[in-house]
Parts: C-alpha cells; structure tokens; sequence
C-alpha cells in the first residue's frame, strides 16, 4: 500500500507501457471492442486506459482507495467498474475472456490466485502478466553506471547495475505459477525493448516511487534524489534509460473444477 499513500507521485512517475504490449494482447489473447477484462492491481489506471481505448468492457480490481480514484478520475465511462478491494477477497461475475496482472502478479498469494484467476476466466480465455524492468543490463549506459556509485553509497547491500538479474526475467518461476492447477497452458514470453527519456524531474518522481528507495531514511532518501537528479543535469538535462516490458501470456484450459 506504500504506492496508495503516495498515489500522486506514483501518477506522475511511473511511464505508459509500451503500445506494443496491446498490440501483443490483441493479436494473442482476443483484446478486441466488447472483451470482457479483469483487471487485477490496477493501480492509477496505466493499463486501465488503453484497455478501454480498445474497446473492452474493464473490471478493475485495486486495493489502493487513492490510486483507484486517480483511474475512476481520469478513466470513467460505462464501459469500466472498479472494485477497491484486495484481489483475494474481490467479488466479481465470471466468464471473462482475458484477466490481465500489470506490474501486480508478484504481490498476489503464488498459492491461491491462479486458482482464483482461472475460475473467472472462461475457458479458451487467456491470463496476460507483465512487468517493466527499469534498466536493461545489456544495454549498459554512462548514466546507470555512475548511478552505481550513488546506490553503493545509500543502499549498498544491493547489487550493481551490471550484476543485477530481474525477478521477471525468471521464466521457470513464472511458468509455473501460471500452470498451477492446470488452469492455464500454452504460456509464451515476449520481452519488449524500449527506452524511456528522462529529465532530473522525472527521475526524482520515478525513483521516488520504488519501494527501496522510499523507505529510505528522509535525509538519505532525499540525498539519493538530489545524486540522481544531478546526473541528468550533468548529461545536458535528459537521458535515454533502456527499458524492458516482460509479457506473459497463458491460454486458459479447458478444465471446469
């Protein structure tokens, strides 16, 4: 719920996914006018928007109150109703043709919520996952590696920008919470690479939302900002900073029980 308390910032700071992940869910999963979407952690509504640009009917489930008003604010129409309440304790109709997790499946209970997801999902229906990784280490960047040093300085039990491995990336992981149950099947990974420009004003408010770097002591907190912020200044005021958006996609089976 840290996102929820500073809900404003999270909208400021966080970037679109890339158009190419509805264009994967369209081609793949049936994204088309009239689909019905589950939505599970909607957040500010980042997934919300352009779900509905395609013409779907959304169910989006958000615990946060303040994130959920920000995506009821900025997306309301008749073809969207959002439930605040954890996923695990949501209740919704069924027969839904694509439930999608942006940026949330690895909060949910790896127990419980495939079960749960794949009950709501109409078989021949699909399950859409996906995070974006922000960094990329085989597209390393002046700006990252100097980055290094501020995190050495502030979080140093952390490992560096060239070491670092995505918990996204891990596949067998995710494959097989996908697949629990046999609700799902036919699981595809697609990695999408793209880069995000960065000004000192947009790093500070994306930074800021990274859980390890808000629960920073203030002092230190706001010391790894002013570094941050800093680094763009001196790379002439804006930095392109790879990107990665993971996607996976899981067709729902044909099992009723």
């Amino acid at each position: 719920m840290s996102f929820n308390a500073a809900a404003s910032t999270y909208q400021r700071g966080r970037p679109p996914y890339p158009d190419a992940v509805f264009d994967l869910l369209a081609r793949r999963c049936g994204l088309r006018p009239g689909a019905r979407v589950l939505e599970i952690g909607a957040g500010n509504g980042l997934a919300t928007g352009p779900l509905l640009a395609a013409g779907a009917h959304v169910v989006a489930v958000e615990p946060g109150a303040n994130l959920a008003a920000i995506l009821t604010d900025n997306h309301a129409c008749d073809r969207l109703e959002v439930i605040v309440a954890d996923f695990e304790t949501a209740t919704t109709t069924g027969g839904f043709d694509l439930a999608v997790a942006a940026t949330a499946l690895h909060w949910l209970d790896p127990a419980t919520s495939t079960e749960k997801i794949g009950g709501l999902v109409r078989p021949g229906g699909w399950l859409a996952a996906w995070w974006t990784d922000f960094g990329d280490v085989s597209r390393p960047t002046p700006f990252r590696d100097r980055l290094d040093e501020v995190y050495r300085d502030l979080l140093p039990a952390e490992a560096g920008y060239r070491q670092s491995r995505s918990y996204m990336l891990d596949t067998d992981r995710w494959r097989g919470q996908l697949t629990a149950g046999g609700w799902f099947g036919d699981v595809a990974v697609e990695v999408i690479a793209w880069q995000q420009t960065l000004t000192p004003e947009t790093a500070r408010d994306l930074w800021s939302t990274f859980p390890n770097i808000a629960e920073l002591a203030p002092a230190d907190r706001e010391q790894f900002l002013t570094r941050l912020a800093a680094l763009i200044e001196d790379e002439g005021g804006q930095v392109d900073d790879p990107r990665l958006t993971v996607v996976y996609t899981a067709a729902r089976t044909a099992r009723t029980s």
